[in-house]
């Protein structure tokens, strides 16, 4: 009989993580996916998914909340925007809470664009 080792499993794992949020980000982002190869999508994934571990991002939600906040943001918005350079870099926060104010705060810029009252973009992101 065969086994699977750990890091096969692991492997396994990591390779379904990939798959779908790239399923993800194609089927709600088709345009600009379309712009890119598949290829470049993946490397570009593959970046933000280290850099997410690099702020202790490491389980799969909080990961994904990251790699998705980037796709909408642009690649660099860990540091071109100092509230989230300072989220991400507190050491205190645990991965979960940096989701949770990735998330925030991404919904929170989006009303902002979209026209929401300010006060109404800040009370949905609390």
């Amino acid at each position: 009989m065969n086994q699977i080792s750990s890091d096969q499993w692991k492997q396994m794992g990591q390779d379904s993580f990939d798959a779908r949020l790239i399923a993800i980000i194609r089927r709600n982002h088709p345009e600009q996916a379309q712009k890119m190869d598949f290829a470049a999508v993946v490397g570009a994934f593959h970046r933000q998914v280290a850099k997410a571990q690099r702020y202790g991002l490491t389980d799969e939600h909080s990961a994904a909340t990251y790699v998705y906040t980037a796709w909408l943001m642009g690649e660099e918005f860990d540091t071109r925007i100092p509230a989230v350079a300072q989220i991400l870099n507190d050491k205190r926060m645990k991965a979960a809470e940096k989701a949770r104010a990735l998330g925030n705060f991404a919904r929170l810029v989006f009303r902002t664009l979209a026209g929401a009252a300010p006060n109404d973009a800040a009370r949905s992101a609390a």
